[in-house]
């Protein structure tokens, strides 16, 4: 487990700790408070490797939920709007756990009516684990430009994702669509409940 989600806490408190030791010096003229510059460096560097090397549980989960957007874009262009094309198994599927077939249907849905026009923006990403880092909630906002038929538009929308840690995957175990403004759950276009 890495102490920080980012390198760049670390890195810049060894600056400022450089930089006080180098203010040190040229006060004092005393060559010991140089000895700490090369071993902050040093350590800055490190520190940065080790980051690059460490994924957390949160990195992880949000590199999945960036993964899914991806997938979903990349199969909305292949099975969308009207292709005929029914996705036996889609890959989008594979990011849902085998239980919430809920989601896993709906996404099924979504890929065979709308088609996504150009990339999803996804923003506002905030992941809050829990259960010891088993179960994670996401939030966050996608905005795309999307085509149904021959209907086409630009909408944004806000989401949020619970993902559970299964046989060591991170699986989505509910999805909730929520309102722009004011994060007040809606329900998703099309779909019964």
């Amino acid at each position: 487990m890495w102490f920080t989600e980012d390198a760049w806490s670390p890195i810049i408190l060894c600056t400022v700790v450089a930089a006080i030791f180098f203010i040190a010096f040229m006060t004092t003229q005393r060559a010991r408070f140089l000895i700490a510059l090369p071993l902050l460096l040093l350590a800055a560097i490190t520190i940065y490797f080790a980051e690059i090397a460490i994924v957390t549980d949160g990195e992880q989960v949000e590199k999945n939920l960036l993964d899914l957007v991806d997938t979903f874009v990349a199969e909305s262009n292949q099975f969308g709007s009207g292709s005929g094309v029914i996705p036996e198994q889609a890959r989008c599927q594979s990011f849902f756990a085998e239980t919430n077939t809920v989601d896993r249907t709906r996404v099924v849905a979504a890929l065979m009516f709308v088609r996504v026009e150009g990339d999803i923006r996804v923003t506002d990403v905030k992941i809050q684990l829990t259960n010891q880092d088993t179960m994670a909630v996401t939030h966050f906002r996608a905005n795309a430009t999307f085509a149904a038929g021959s209907q086409s538009g630009h909408h944004p929308s806000r989401w949020e994702m619970t993902w559970q840690k299964q046989a060591g995957e991170w699986k989505i175990t509910r999805t909730r669509m929520l309102n722009v403004v004011n994060g007040q759950e809606i329900q998703v276009p099309g779909v019964d409940r």
